[in-house]
């Protein structure tokens, strides 16, 4: 599939960004410009511009890894440190934990520890800190109880017969069949158990994930 000349060198100047990313604003943007001056410079001498003229026009100008590598030199930005991947330690673990089953371990107090270690923890940003706390609070825990309260309350509803006797004739006459009815709810409460019991797992999961992902000097 063939390349425009205008998306090979939009493609190129957005590598340039990435590789410039810990340059100042105005830096990046100068060494950006110019590069875009160059090409466009460049461009508009070719008497019939093909895509083999703006790809040679950008291996001339070299790679943007090479270009960046320049500029640092010429600001004197040293280049950054690679972060280093955080180590959880006790009170990340135990942040997980406490919100996932805390409310089952300890009832009430055992989600406010986690969420309180959550918030402690220079392991997460800010936003990490408000989904883990209030995208379902209570954790696992709560979900039970959401679940054992429907349960007691089908069960004390579902007593008795729905069919009218009469007396004089057969037992059991008038009874309308309500089974699409019981079909459409069973499949609801499916579907309202598996997002009560999952949803506290994706959110301790998420958790999980960006715990691996933040660097040590993460700032909450």
């Amino acid at each position: 599939m063939s390349t425009t000349p205008d998306k090979l060198v939009e493609r190129y100047l957005k590598h340039l960004e990435v590789e410039l990313d810990d340059l100042p604003r105005d830096r990046r943007r100068e060494i950006v410009d110019e590069i875009a001056g160059h090409i466009a410079e460049a461009r508009a001498g070719l008497e019939h511009e093909s895509e083999a003229d703006v790809r040679n026009i950008l291996e001339v100008l070299g790679d943007p890894a090479d270009i960046a590598e320049e500029a640092r030199e010429r600001f004197e930005i040293r280049p950054p440190h690679p972060m280093q991947p955080f180590k959880p330690g006790w009170m990340e673990v135990a942040a997980l934990v406490l919100l996932l089953v805390g409310a089952i371990v300890l009832p009430l107090f055992g989600w406010v520890i986690g969420v309180v270690l959550l918030w402690v923890s220079t392991a997460w940003n800010v936003r990490d800190k408000i989904i883990g706390t209030l995208f379902w609070p209570g954790g696992l825990g709560f979900s039970l109880f959401l679940l054992l309260f429907a349960a007691s309350s089908s069960l004390s509803g579902s007593g008795g017969d729905a069919c009218p006797v009469q007396p004089s004739t057969a037992p059991e006459t008038d009874c309308v069949s309500s089974g699409g009815s019981s079909s459409s709810t069973n499949v609801l409460g499916i579907v309202l158990t598996t997002v009560v019991l999952v949803t506290p797992i994706i959110t301790t999961a998420y958790l999980a994930y960006r715990l691996r992902r933040q660097p040590a000097s993460a700032v909450a």
